[in-house]
């Protein structure tokens, strides 16, 4: 059991040196894989996600609103804004906020573009980050989250982060989506941070138990 124990920290030390998670506003070099993940989903994705296919703008429609993102000022007013999710400099997914309010509200929305990337747990780090600049960027009071009430990869992500459940309704996540039962929970920026803190200091921790491996064998 020990040795496991030691083996996985190792792992562990060893794949957060390789790997570089981090977000940054959606480039124009980022444009294809974005128009591509939502363009390329399967008949189940798409009822998994509870998007409404006959609202699913075109590529053209997508790129234009991209390019229009990228130079609306923060303190204007916008629709939307998206942040890549990327490892090692590459986007492999993003969070949009929507129904943005500056100064005061806007809501999250998450997607790994990577099947091979899902349940790596990059996830959690990627949207923490991606709400941690939401509010910095925005100076917001408030952000919610609201996934397919169905859907258990976003819930459970949200959960394992420990983000408070606070209600369940009908209705439409966004403008793309279809009329459901929809879990919303309350994104607060403190319970973000913590995750943020918790797991720089595990990776802290497990490198110091793996010097001391080292020298001891």
């Amino acid at each position: 059991m020990r040795l496991q124990k030691i083996g996985s920290e190792i792992d562990f030390v060893i794949l957060s040196k390789l790997i570089d998670l981090s977000v940054r506003p959606l480039a124009a070099e980022d444009f294809d894989g974005f128009i591509n993940y939502w363009l390329g989903l399967s008949k189940a994705e798409i009822e998994r996600l509870g998007i409404a296919i006959d609202r699913l703008p075109s590529a053209a429609r997508m790129r234009c609103d991209l390019e229009a993102m990228l130079v609306a000022p923060d303190d204007g007013v916008r629709s939307f804004f998206v942040l890549a999710w990327c490892i090692n400099g590459e986007a492999i997914g993003h969070s949009s906020l929507k129904d943005i309010v500056p100064g005061d509200f806007g809501s999250i929305h998450l997607h790994m573009w990577r099947s091979d990337l899902r349940g790596k747990g990059h996830g959690p780090y990627l949207f923490c980050l991606a709400a941690v600049e939401f509010y910095k960027r925005f100076k917001l009071k408030r952000i919610v989250c609201e996934p397919k009430a169905d859907n258990p990869p976003p819930n459970r992500l949200l959960q394992r982060i420990g983000f408070p459940l606070i209600s369940t309704r009908i209705g439409r996540s966004s403008e793309l989506s279809t009329i459901c039962k929809l879990n919303r929970y309350d994104i607060e920026r403190e319970i973000a941070e913590d995750y943020l803190l918790t797991r720089a200091s595990h990776k802290n921790e497990a490198g110091k138990g793996s010097q001391q491996i080292a020298l001891s064998s």
